[in-house]
């Protein structure tokens, strides 16, 4: 008895702490910029990975892989803004209660306020984010925005590089509060 119990026990903490990998072909991570007041676009990342293990979720953003539609800005951006020869990487990380992921009924979703800590640019913060999370069928759990993040580039040292883009290409300004919106699907490993 004493073994079923046991095992039963080590089989739950299994299912609770397991192991979930971002589906990098069905997520997508964009963020909107806004010049001179009135133009706003949306730009996403065409490379990403992440993971929530235990009670940690983590996305690593590849900020070469920016995609505006447009191949100058995408150069400028990868250049200019984000400095990929030097910060190739954006990441994230937030801590998730793995009991309440457990706690989600399958075709259920629920919204959860959490901190994330974005680390950009060298420099790290602290923001919070509300997503909503729907267990989809077994094995799978989709993690999206509830309301957009919003960064603010002064807190990442980002406004040399801004200032650059707005004079390169002849802008009055660019909006310094970047909204971030987000759809990402894990699987269970």
């Amino acid at each position: 008895m004493k073994k079923i119990i046991f095992f039963s026990l080590l089989m739950l903490s299994q299912s609770i702490l397991a192991d979930w990998v971002l589906e990098k072909d069905q997520s997508v991570l964009n963020f909107i910029t806004t010049k001179n007041a009135s133009k706003t676009e949306v730009q996403s990342f065409d490379i990403m990975q992440g993971s929530i293990k235990q009670s940690l979720a983590t996305l690593t953003v590849d900020l070469s892989s920016v995609d505006t539609g447009i191949d100058i800005r995408d150069e400028r951006l990868r250049e200019l803004f984000f400095n990929v020869a030097k910060f190739p990487q954006a990441t994230v990380s937030l801590k998730i209660d793995a009991a309440d992921i457990k706690a989600i009924k399958l075709g259920y979703s629920q919204e959860m306020s959490l901190d994330a800590v974005i680390n950009l640019h060298g420099v790290k913060q602290t923001v919070p984010v509300v997503v909503q999370v729907i267990k989809l069928k077994e094995g799978k759990l989709l993690v999206f925005s509830k309301q957009p993040l919003i960064v603010n580039l002064s807190k990442f040292n980002l406004l040399a590089g801004l200032n650059k883009l707005r004079e390169i290409a002849k802008l009055q300004n660019i909006n310094m509060a970047v909204p971030v919106t987000f759809s990402l699907l894990f699987m269970k490993k």
